[in-house]
């Protein structure tokens, strides 16, 4: 398979999730922009958040593809979880960091 063919399957795979990507990165671009000015040390709860927030992405994310979680059996199918779930993690770390600053 050429490079414009997964290129073109990867298009097709993310096209009807672009609106949604586009609106995170505006909502993430927005609240790095709102909250620079807020100085200071992040707070604990912090982290508990945004890995309780994985944890529901994990979770939640076979819905997203019509599946049940009860169909992640095999190790890829385990890893791709994790990552979707550091991922979100990592998301709301960034989202939040700059609001949950103590002085």
């Amino acid at each position: 398979m050429s490079l414009d063919g997964i290129l073109m399957i990867l298009w097709y795979a993310a096209k009807p999730w672009l609106w949604l990507i586009v609106l995170l990165i505006l909502v993430l671009v927005a609240s790095l922009w709102l909250g620079r000015q807020r100085q200071g040390k992040a707070h604990t709860l912090l982290w508990l958040i945004a890995i309780g927030a994985g944890l529901a992405g994990m979770i939640v994310a076979p819905w997203f593809t019509h599946s049940k979680l009860s169909y992640v059996a095999t190790w890829p199918d385990r890893l791709v979880l994790l990552v979707i779930g550091i991922g979100i993690t990592l998301y709301c770390w960034c989202l939040l960091k700059n609001w949950l600053r103590q002085p």
